[in-house]
């Protein structure tokens, strides 16, 4: 993987390679497998034009269908084979040579070819001795092989004795001498740098070490209890070794790994050190021992030691069996001492330090003068036991084994299609009219099995000339459908209504052209009800919904392990292709390493902090206003940091799966030009259940520019948009939604995978219970068109109308609420709701009151004869309390129709009578306009008005001019909301106004201001800075039963013309007008109020306006700031 010329193929994994998934082109589509394109070496190596690189296809399969290679599949773990190798140091020799180029550069500032400058050297006492005997004084070294003579710093020291005369190295840098080379040679520290990056790669990768030490273990034994070289016993103690009584089924197993149970296990020491790479297994029942070499080539040695825990000799005979060992351990000094060490319990952590130790050996006592090809092999001195993982891994690269899991998916038509190919074949033998032996498969196959209507030759309809019929006319559909079309539409051999079909039959026949062409002679012996009995007889919902749960039970896991093994191969192939850096592709490392729950090393690389998964979602219309639902889009999966804006995205499926984005903006910028390409958007779509694809691929045409958004509702209101369309609102600006995911994020596609059949299933599958709904909704809609001409005239007719169209909405309702896609039925019901309401209930309201009040007539009859008869047996009534004769304003009232006090225009209006006992005088009620009533006196007009009411206004409201002659008092400064003072409180005159307005100026009230300057102080008071002019406000109505009621206004009223008790202030009378609530009726404005005042020629000399001055808009969010009228004696000049 580091792409080091100097490796074995077999002590590393090759990026060269064979990087194309097998049937990709196909794949574009699938959530189980992905499209990938053939990826670019990272490091392209240079290859003689001669060279031909194959590939053992055989032997690759061999590897991939391996029972080691199975635990592979998906699993993080080939992620951290690969970031091992790319970890991986460079030989020693070059980092030396990387070093002294460096260090010259920094020094010497020009580049310098570090093969053509040499140093002479000569000896005349210590000659060097050649193979052949001869003997040589003289020596010529390079710089590179000088440098790298630190390796040795006696033979370093050797060569400075012996080395030619102080001269310039090069004439472009004079100042680089011999003993200046000398002395950098000296004092360079680049032995000990490598020992470092040594230690930090056993410090981050070691847990990977001993992982793939223990799957190289796995495969070894494996492959050789195979060929039978290793027996049932010596397999069983290999998987005690292990901690384990089998072969494992998860990777977890491995971690960590429990003390054998019925063996001991024990490295080897040559001298005191471990020697890696080698183990020695004891069985504690029998003498049975095993000495298991680990490498490209493992090896396991038997021998039966009865009398000694183990045998020296056969040990010895192991270690020399192994050609790795041979060539890097020397056991013929004297003082070799080899020996078992205590049992470990987890002896491939002690080969791990084994090998660390003597990896670090290496870099002294080995003269790169005399051995030039020492370090050649450093990659195979350090990977030697991980090389059969390592090849594994890389053959998983090569060999991609996917199975096609989506095929076996169940599909409605599908399970339909063997349901009635089962029924057929029940009634097979049924068939005399077709020759079996000729159509036997036509007849039995289900799709080429069709049931349709055949048109008769004549038409009749029902009724008379001059009476049309009553019945609903249906006309059974004549397309041909197949059987298992059939019953997902849940057929029913229906006949046609409000007509005679003089011929008209129900036909099943067979075409075995799959066409649906009907001919006599195709026809079946089997009617059209049996197969409507026989299909409503099976419940296919449920029946396709327990399917679909049974195959995901079985195979969720499978096809969750196919996910991640696509996911891992993704990750590689991007990461060779150059479209993932190495940063990426540790993050995701570590994404994968947390949400497969593995254990982490102690101190993790990205922080303590856990790696979030989210799914990314588009804002997609629900069908109705106001609304709009974000479903997770499963094949865009976003990876990040919580303290970090940056992340990866991962596109399912896509021929670039990872997308790195270092914030938001640049995450938005790649969906909008990803949704430009129509590959993009069907992929995108297939990860989405059906329901869902007409609106999504609009929006992502949107996203990506492909399309023009539709024109707003209203051009001059562009704030509807949000209202009508808020998905399409949501598309142009480009707003995204994130769902977390919080298990695994492969579960999470195949849970969506799982709903989205689902949800298919639904949407296609007739029940019938919608059958049901639909019928009685069309006989409701019927009855409606029958009984509205006669509501019109019968009350009890329109109360029967408004039954059935609320019983309607009912059924609609039930609609809605059914299984599957009903934006249709959603939709409807909010129309009907609004019909209802609008169209039916407010035209129908008084007909309605008209005929309960004529149903509760003979019930009032029958209590006014039982009160008669009570009264004539001299039974008392009750004392009448003193708020019953307070409350006898609401008697029924008389309109009438008389002139204003002023005798100018007619005016409908009723007396509320007042009470002769306590000596309260009558209240005039009357109607002014539609939308207002003007509470007066009986006997005379006052010359004050206050106006009860709310108001507020809008940000299109304009303003209205004030009355001649007439002064406007407010309460509350413009903008804000005006506390209740209390009306009482008004018509005694103890509340002070906040301003007051004519036609000339605008006067502050008592103790208000004093204002920043005049134009804020006139917006204030009068709402505009126009003089003799006001803010047109809306006005709404405020009393209500149980707050100040009609009956408190009366009382107001007559206490401002007969105060019932003294005051310091002379007393004023006043008139009070109220706004009505119609329905139907928008509310009326100021400019209103003083029109229809104009229009009946009455004035008044005061108009007190008691209501808010507040944003309609601020009010509804509670953001509008209230306002305290303050109390104080404000005498009216009566």
């Amino acid at each position: 993987m580091n792409d080091r010329s100097s490796s074995c193929s077999t002590s590393g994994l090759d990026l060269t390679s064979n990087d194309t998934l097998p049937d990709g082109s196909a794949l574009s589509v699938s959530p189980f497998a992905e499209r990938v394109r053939p990826a670019q070496p990272l490091e392209p190596a240079a290859v003689a034009p001669s060279e031909v690189h194959t590939l053992n296809h055989k032997r690759l399969m061999r590897q991939a269908v391996s029972p080691v290679a199975e635990l592979l599949y998906g699993s993080v773990w080939v992620l951290k084979a690969w970031q091992l190798d790319l970890a991986f140091p460079p030989p020693i020799v070059s980092h030396l040579d990387q070093r002294l180029q460096e260090t010259l550069q920094a020094q010497f500032g020009a580049p310098l070819d570090i093969d053509e400058l040499h140093i002479r050297f000569s000896t005349a006492l210590e000659p060097a001795v050649e193979a052949d005997g001869r003997e040589r004084f003289e020596l010529r070294l390079t710089l590179r092989e000088l440098a790298r003579e630190v390796l040795n710093p006696p033979a370093l020291l050797a060569l400075r004795r012996c080395a030619e005369a102080d001269r310039p190295l090069s004439a472009s840098t004079p100042k680089l001498t011999v003993s200046v080379f000398f002395e950098l040679l000296t004092e360079a520290r680049w032995t000990l740098e490598y020992e470092q990056v040594q230690r930090q790669f056993w410090e981050q990768h070691g847990d990977t070490w001993e992982m793939l030490a223990k799957l190289a273990f796995l495969d070894g034994v494996t492959r050789l209890h195979s060929r039978k070289r290793l027996d049932n016993e010596g397999h069983l103690l290999a998987m005690d070794a292990l901690g384990l009584k089998r072969f494992p089924q998860h990777l977890q197993d491995l971690q960590p790994i429990r003390p054998p149970a019925r063996s001991i296990v024990c490295g080897v020491a040559l001298n005191g050190e471990i020697i890696p790479g080698i183990f020695h297994v004891r069985s504690n029942t029998t003498g049975h021992c095993y000495v298991h070499v680990l490498g490209s080539t493992p090896q396991c040695h038997e021998y039966i030691s009865d009398d000694a825990p183990w045998r020296a000799d056969k040990v010895l005979e192991a270690i020399n069996a192994s050609a790795w060992h041979r060539l890097n351990l020397s056991l013929e000094s004297a003082q070799t001492l080899l020996k078992l060490p205590a049992p470990a319990d987890d002896v491939f952590a002690q080969l791990r330090v084994a090998q660390e130790r003597f990896w670090a050996t290496r870099l002294t006592g080995v003269d790169a003068v005399e051995s030039p090809d020492a370090f050649i092999d450093d990659d195979h001195a350090a990977l030697m036991p991980i090389e059969p993982a390592m090849a594994l891994v890389s053959a998983l690269d090569h060999w991609q084994h996917h199975e096609s899991l989506l095929a076996r998916l169940p599909t409605p038509l599908g399970v339909a299609n063997r349901l009635m190919g089962q029924w057929l074949r029940q009634m097979s033998p049924g068939f005399d009219r077709v020759p079996l032996k000729q159509t036997h498969t036509a007849t039995t196959d289900p799709q080429r099995v069709f049931v349709r209507y055949l048109p008769g030759t004549s038409r009749t309809p029902w009724g008379h000339a001059r009476i049309a019929a009553a019945n609903v006319a249906f006309t059974p559909d004549d397309k041909p459908v197949t059987l298992g079309q059939a019953l997902m539409r849940r057929f029913r051999a229906l006949r046609p209504q409000g007509y005679d079909d003089e011929g008209g039959r129900w036909v099943v026949y067979a075409d075995p052209s799959g066409q649906g062409t009907w001919s006599p002679e195709a026809e079946l012996n089997i009617s059209a009800a049996a197969v409507e009995a026989y299909i409503q007889g099976i419940d296919f919902l449920e029946h396709m919904q327990r399917r679909l749960d049974q195959f995901w039970q079985q195979q969720r896991a499978d096809i969750e392990r196919s996910l991640w093994s696509t996911f891992v191969s993704q990750a590689l192939l991007a990461l060779k292709s150059g479209e993932l850096s190495r940063d990426s592709f540790n993050f995701i490392i570590g994404a994968i390493e947390q949400a497969q729950q593995v254990s982490l090393p102690q101190t993790p690389p990205f922080g303590t902090t856990r790696i979030r998964w989210s799914a990314a979602g588009l804002y997609v219309s629900n069908g109705l206003p106001l609304s709009s639902d974000c479903p997770p889009c499963v094949g865009l999966l976003m990876i990040s940091a919580p303290d970090q804006e940056g992340g990866v995205l991962y596109q399912a499926g896509q021929s670039t799966p990872f997308v790195a984005f270092s914030n938001r903006q640049q995450l938005i910028s790649h969906l909008k030009a990803a949704a430009a390409n129509p590959a993009w958007r069907e992929t995108v779509l297939n990860y989405m259940p059906c329901r869902f694809h007409a609106r999504l691929s609009y929006i992502l045409e949107l996203w990506g520019g492909v399309r023009a958004p539709a024109e707003p509702v209203s051009i001059l209101r562009p704030w509807t948009e949000p209202l009508y369309h808020p998905d399409t609102h949501a598309a142009r600006r480009h707003q995204l939604c994130e769902h977390h995911v919080s298990g695994s994020p492969m579960g999470f596609i195949c849970e969506g995978l799982r709903l989205n059949s689902q949800y298919d299933a639904e949407d296609s599958i007739v029940t019938d219970r919608e059958q049901a709904l639909s019928a009685w909704i069309q006989h409701l809609d019927r009855l409606q068109l029958l009984l509205a001409p006669i509501a019109l005239v019968l009350p009890a007719a329109s109360i029967a109308a408004l039954t059935a169209s609320a019983a309607s909405v009912a059924l609609g309702i039930q609609a809605a609420n059914l299984p599957g896609d009903r934006q249709d039925e959603r939709r409807q019901v909010m129309f009907a709701l609004l019909s209802l309401g609008l169209l039916h209930m407010a035209p129908a309201t008084p007909r309605l009151l008209q005929a309960f009040r004529k149903l509760a007539a003979p019930t009032a009859s029958l209590s006014r004869g039982i009160g008669r008869e009570t009264a004539r047996g001299h039974v008392a009534l009750p004392a009448r309390r003193f708020g019953d004769w307070l409350r006898r304003a609401t008697q029924t009232r008389k309109t009438l129709i008389k002139p204003f006090f002023n005798g100018t225009g007619l005016m409908k209006t009723w007396s509320v009578a007042g009470n002769a006992e306590f000596g309260t005088s009558a209240v005039q009620v009357w109607k002014l306009g539609r939308k207002f009533l003007l509470w007066t006196s009986d006997r005379n007009q006052a010359r004050t008005l206050v106006v009860s009411s709310h108001g507020y206004y809008l940000p299109w409201t304009r303003t209205t001019a004030i009355p001649n002659g007439t002064e406007l008092r407010t309460f509350a400064p413009h903008g804000h909301e005006l506390v209740d003072p209390m009306l009482h409180r008004i018509a005694s005159q103890s509340v002070r106004p906040y301003a007051r307005l004519n036609s000339t100026q605008t006067v502050p009230g008592p103790g208000v201001g004093p204002f920043p300057d005049l134009l804020a102080g006139d917006t204030l008071m009068a709402g505009t800075s126009l003089p003799g002019r006001i803010k047109n406000y809306t006005l709404a109505k405020f009393q209500s039963e149980h707050y100040e009621s009609y009956r408190d206004i009366c009382q107001i009223v007559r206490n401002s013309h007969q105060p019932p008790l003294p005051s310091p202030l002379p007393a004023t009378p006043m008139d009070v007008l109220t706004v009505r609530n119609r329905f139907g009726m928008t509310n009326p404005t100021l400019q209103d109020l003083f029109g229809e005042l104009h229009r009946q020629g009455i004035h008044y000399d005061n108009i007190l306006l008691v209501h808010c001055r507040c944003p309609a808009v601020g009010s509804m969010l509670g953001r509008s700031p209230s306002f305290v009228a303050s109390k104080g004696p404000s005498p009216i000049t009566p």
